[in-house]
């Protein structure tokens, strides 16, 4: 029994239980309300002291690059979107082992397990970064992930042709036929928290015979897809010039939008492309820092959400963001959006709440068992404690959450009825190892691509 503090339960009532209670029986919720009301429902449970607190969702970070971790800080801080890629990120991705990947996937999920994701998708896992160890990484840690298989059969970005560096480069049949493997091997193990779908690389990457299979690879085995969408101009000049359409068109012609499609970034979507996510039940993953720091623009996400898309958060990357924390994500979501309407009353502290929790589980298929604190769902419940400066006088919670905390007020944080971290400790992962591993790794990267640690003094 979590009891007392303030329950944000994203249940679609928009509404705070104070003084509240939840009850947990196994890897269920089982009651949830004022502690008052539901306490004799819980003779014999171990009780969680929550008061002056908060007690919310597990979050579900729609866009995550697990193999970005590990060069954080690493790439150069003005640069837009391909140039960052060409010379920096997939260089240095590029020359990556599994045992790099694994690194750096450790280290991702040990911060956003920290500051309060219990579930993300992975959009893009490359053969080379060993998709077993991190499966089996997933699996030990206790989070929920859904593993992207890049797919890939060109070597375009956009309208820049034979872009992609050699060490990325992927062939067709190895994609699919890696997919397939990965999803009979890993999909629904560790109790369901691990899924398998497929990562489309950007438009220019993927053949249209190849988008066209994966569409009914995707039917075929009832899973997921997701792929970088109208992120940057260039990418709508391109939808136009070969396909004389816009995003939402590109993805109509090759039966990619519906359910389980998670399409992220999405920045430069027009009215039509709104209305066809909407309708379809496609999902735009808003990446707020990282579209700023590329300077990739501002996606229109107030008019998203006021045409009926279903909108999730996403962290993205190590390089890109720089960090893997929905609770600032969800701050930088709001004010942006306000700010670009100079409209306050555009977008609302429940509106980002809910893409971070019951918008992001709904995006994976599964908001009837995640993303709000309701009775029968999983048990993936997150503590925010509210004891600091940053996060006191203690007034509205819903205030407090979006816009004085980050995700380091997390306290503990539950999934599947087990804590993962208590009192701010990671339970399932050896903290102090896995910093260790992170720059162990970073330096033989940075060596075998050629980089010398003190040069990276020289781009800043």
């Amino acid at each position: 029994m979590f009891k007392g503090g303030f329950i944000i339960p994203s249940d679609g009532t928009r509404r705070i239980i104070r003084d509240g209670g939840v009850l947990v029986e196994d890897d269920r919720i089982a009651m949830v309300g004022r502690y008052e009301d539901i306490r004799q429902h819980a003779a014999g449970a171990d009780v969680i002291n929550t008061e002056k607190c908060i007690i919310m969702p597990g979050m579900v970070d729609t866009h995550v690059h697990l193999a970005q971790a590990l060069i954080r800080g690493v790439v150069p801080d003005s640069l837009s979107l391909i140039p960052w890629l060409k010379n920096w990120v997939w260089p240095l991705q590029g020359v990556y082992d599994s045992e790099d990947g694994k690194a750096s996937a450790a280290l991702c999920i040990l911060e956003m397990l920290k500051t309060g994701t219990t579930c993300f998708v992975e959009s893009l896992l490359h053969t080379r970064y060993g998709f077993d160890g991190i499966a089996e990484l997933v699996k030990t840690s206790g989070i929920r992930g859904a593993l992207s298989k890049s797919i890939m059969d060109l070597r375009g970005y956009s309208n820049v042709e034979d872009v992609i560096h050699p060490g990325m480069v992927e062939e067709r049949d190895q994609c699919i036929n890696e997919f397939k493997k990965m999803y009979r091997r890993w999909a629904g193990e560790a109790g369901g928290r691990i899924d398998v779908w497929l990562g489309l690389r950007s438009a220019g990457a993927v053949s249209d015979d190849l988008l066209r299979e994966s569409a009914e690879i995707a039917a075929e085995y009832h899973t997921g897809i997701t792929m970088h969408i109208a992120e940057i101009r260039d990418d709508v000049e391109y939808y136009r010039r070969t396909y004389s359409t816009s995003a939402a068109g590109f993805l109509e012609r090759f039966g990619l939008l519906g359910d389980k499609r998670v399409f992220a970034h999405c920045v430069w979507l027009n009215a039509y492309d709104m209305s066809r996510f909407a309708s379809t039940g496609s999902t735009v993953a808003h990446c707020p820092s990282s579209n700023l720091k590329l300077g990739s623009g501002i996606a229109p996400v107030s008019d998203m959400l006021r045409n009926g898309v279903n909108v999730g958060l996403g962290c993205d990357g190590g390089p890109s963001n720089d960090c893997y924390d929905m609770v600032r994500e969800m701050k930088l979501a709001s004010i942006l959006q306000k700010g670009r309407a100079t409209d306050p009353t555009s977008i609302s502290a429940w509106d980002v709440v809910e893409m971070a929790t019951r918008n992001g589980a709904r995006a994976i298929g599964r908001l009837n068992e995640l993303g709000s604190l309701e009775n029968g769902k999983k048990a993936d419940i997150v503590v925010v404690e509210l004891r600091k400066p940053s996060v006191t006088p203690i007034s509205n919670p819903l205030s407090l959450l979006v816009y004085s905390a980050t995700g380091y007020d997390v306290r503990d944080v539950m999934i599947d009825g087990r804590f993962v971290v208590r009192d701010r400790r990671v339970l399932t992962l050896d903290e102090e190892q896995v910093l260790s591993d992170a720059n162990t790794h970073l330096h033989r990267v940075l060596e075998k691509a050629d980089i010398k640690a003190d040069q990276l003094l020289s781009i800043i």
